[in-house]
């Protein structure tokens, strides 16, 4: 727990936590800008929160950067740090008089806080799960509708999730979120590789058409092979692997050398002037077109032949090397032929059956391997289709619980605060993306704002929400008989920490003033300020 804030521009330097409720109590005319809310912003800042520096209160603007040097108590055990405006990304360990030990960043000492307040369990970071439920003037987090959205433009999903992390539901959520991730990381790389032309496309219709190419070339296959009898081994040499590796390697050479065979025609073309271009047609372009400028396509045609004068050295040795790479690889294929034919005069098989018989092992081989990458995109798709699902299962479950929990809690706080008669704010959590808190039927602003303060102290109850804090604004609007029994129960709360600005005690009756006497951390007023400057009154 927080245990003391320091500061040397504190007027009275020092304010002391306990466990339980704390109050800034404010002076008995509800006066405005004596520090109640700096106070707390204080709270927030040595908890590793950065709207103090956002400076509204015009603390830093007037008395300049300074440090605030602050104790916690876990498990017995007094820490001390200090942290400044001004290196606000730094926290100084200290030893009790506040002498600086180490350093340590900001990220490091909110990491620490987590630790020590039990909440290490949970995926959210110690400041998104704790801000929401600092609820200070000209700090995000006092609308009524959105008890626990860290800020009005934050997606609804990531507010629920932060509610399903402080019930200790994370893990077995985490853990199907990431087999649904991986499905889609896979999924993805699949779609992926099909669009780059790496692994075959197709479509569901092209599917089909591989189904029947399948059976159709298997069933004649099949008929070769038994067509021939007990003379000839059909199905056996198809699948010898030295046979079916040479056929494979001479069809690679093959296609191999029909692109150097096209690559050779081109450059021949090249070496010989006959391209594509303006010269080879100016005389039938002129026959269509009469009124062209000929002496501009002969320019033209003049700089390409140019070019190709700077070229054409190049290209012969272009070509040279391609007709030599050519003549190789029909060697290499004339080899290959000659293996084949006496591995299959070896085996008593006719050239041509063989051919016939690979042809057609080979384009069902090929729908086969297309129809296996769209079998396993389709089944990718149905198990990511099936995780969603239980994932769905989980939430629904989960969303129950919570909802259970916190509803229950509410009734009882409402029923207390208002009686049985009034109805009791609710939680409703529609899906992982959309939820609902208010009062039906019972939409008035105090009994919204009542309705606040039963969630958080819902919250403090039901989960490892350590503290909470809680600014004067938000009890503006309830009536005072309600406000007088919310105190009572802020008053009950032992092992956690309720921070709370407070003023007008008075009006609430003896009793009230009594209790919040006796929870005052710091009391202000009017003429005795949270901090040693008074800037309210600009000085002519």
């Amino acid at each position: 727990m927080l245990s003391e804030i320091v500061c040397s521009l504190f007027r009275k330097n020092r304010i002391d936590f306990h466990n339980g409720l704390n109050i800034i109590l404010g002076d008995d005319d509800a006066k405005n800008s004596i520090g109640k809310s700096s106070a707390l912003m204080a709270v927030d800042f040595v908890h590793g929160g950065d709207s103090l520096l956002d400076d509204k209160s015009g603390a830093i603007r007037e008395m300049g950067h300074h440090s605030y040097q602050f104790a916690f108590i876990f498990s017995g055990k007094k820490y001390f740090f200090s942290r400044s405006t001004i290196t606000s990304d730094i926290v100084h360990v200290c030893d009790d008089s506040y002498t600086h030990v180490s350093e340590i960043t900001i990220q490091q000492f909110r990491n620490l806080l987590k630790e020590y307040y039990g909440l290490e369990g949970c995926e959210n970071s110690f400041r998104s799960l704790i801000s929401p439920f600092s609820r200070i003037w000209g700090k995000e987090g006092i609308e009524p509708d959105s008890p626990f959205s860290a800020s009005t433009k934050e997606p609804s999903g990531e507010a629920i999730y932060r509610l399903i992390d402080l019930f200790g539901y994370s893990e077995s959520i985490l853990t199907e979120k990431k087999a649904i991730e991986a499905q889609k990381e896979r999924k993805k790389i699949i779609s992926g590789s099909m669009k780059a032309s790496i692994i075959p496309s197709i479509n569901r219709t092209k599917y089909k058409e591989n189904v029947g190419i399948i059976e159709s070339n298997t069933d004649l296959i099949d008929k070769l092979k038994h067509g021939l009898g007990g003379a000839l081994a059909t199905y056996e040499a198809l699948f010898d692997e030295n046979l079916t590796a040479l056929q494979t390697k001479k069809n690679e050479l093959s296609l191999l050398r029909t692109d150097l065979q096209a690559k050779k025609k081109r450059l021949e073309r090249e070496i010989a002037g006959i391209t594509p271009r303006l010269s080879a047609n100016i005389s039938l372009v002129a026959e269509f077109f009469p009124n062209v400028n000929v002496e501009r396509l002969e320019q033209v045609e003049g700089f390409h032949q140019k070019i190709s004068s700077i070229v054409k050295k190049q290209l012969r040795e272009d070509l040279s090397e391609t007709t030599i790479e050519e003549m190789n690889l029909t060697d290499q294929i004339s080899v290959l032929e000659d293996s084949i034919q006496s591995a299959l005069a070896a085996k008593g098989m006719p050239d041509d059956i063989f051919k016939r018989v690979f042809d057609l092992k080979e384009v069902t081989d090929k729908a086969q391997a297309e129809n296996g990458y769209f079998d396993q995109k389709k089944n990718l798709e149905d198990a990511i289709k099936l995780a969603v699902e239980r994932l769905e299962t989980i939430y629904s479950s989960i969303f129950l619980d919570i909802e259970a929990k916190l509803n229950l809690r509410l009734k009882s706080f409402n029923r207390v605060v208002y009686g049985a008669k009034r109805n009791s704010s609710e939680l409703r959590i529609k899906s992982a993306n959309s939820y609902t808190f208010s009062s039906p039927a019972d939409t008035g602003a105090g009994k919204s704002f009542a309705g606040l303060i039963g969630f958080d102290l819902a919250m403090l109850s039901c989960t490892h929400l350590p503290f909470i804090i809680h600014d004067s604004v938000i009890y503006k609007n309830i009536e005072v008989e309600a406000t007088k029994r919310i105190i009572r129960i802020l008053s009950f709360v032992k092992a956690k920490q309720i921070f709370l600005s407070f003023d007008e005690a008075h009006k609430f009756g003896a009793h009230v003033e009594m209790l919040v006497k006796k929870f005052t951390a710091l009391e202000l007023s009017h003429s005795d300020l949270l901090y040693t400057k008074d800037w309210r009154e600009k000085s002519v």
